[in-house]
């Protein structure tokens, strides 16, 4: 019979070895020097969104169900856009977000949220109330075009 247990046992000191832990201690220690020398010298992050000049913008007030399916009013309570669960599942995940913001900021529900296209091509969401936003752009081209059709959409339905 073919035994598959290993026969070879750890011994609990040779887990780790000495070198690794060196390795790990020195490794952390050199990214608190490069944090630390970046605050003191007040250095610019370089892995920020670029900023460009807003081309295109919309108020939207989302209204979002659990299940997925969203209805997009503009501010005058129009309705744009009323998705299926299908279709505004994305919309929704960012109405949930914006709610959460607002819970965390002690700000009213439901108010509108700024849609924004910029000239760099880059679609941002943003909410004035709790001060929260997102580039779009990163998450893929299919959940950034459920937001840019609300730019161009005038009125969907009644």
């Amino acid at each position: 019979m073919t035994e598959l247990s290993p026969n070879t046992t750890i011994k609990s000191g040779e887990m780790v070895s000495s070198a690794m832990i060196r390795v790990i201690c020195a490794l952390i220690i050199g990214v608190l020097a490069i944090v630390c020398y970046a605050s003191i010298t007040d250095r610019t992050p370089s892995a920020v969104v670029p900023q460009g000049e807003i081309v295109k913008s919309r108020m939207l007030v989302i209204k979002s169900e659990n299940t997925g399916a969203s209805r997009i009013f503009n501010v005058e309570g129009v309705l744009i856009a009323d998705l299926t669960a299908k279709q505004g599942g994305f919309i929704s995940s960012i109405d949930r977000s914006v709610n959460r913001q607002r819970a965390l900021a002690n700000v009213p529900q439901g108010g509108p949220v700024l849609l924004t296209l910029d000239h760099l091509g880059r679609l941002k969401i943003s909410d004035p109330d709790s001060g929260w936003s997102a580039d779009l752009m990163a998450f893929g081209d299919s959940n950034t075009r459920a937001f840019a059709t609300l730019l161009d959409v005038e009125k969907k339905g009644n």
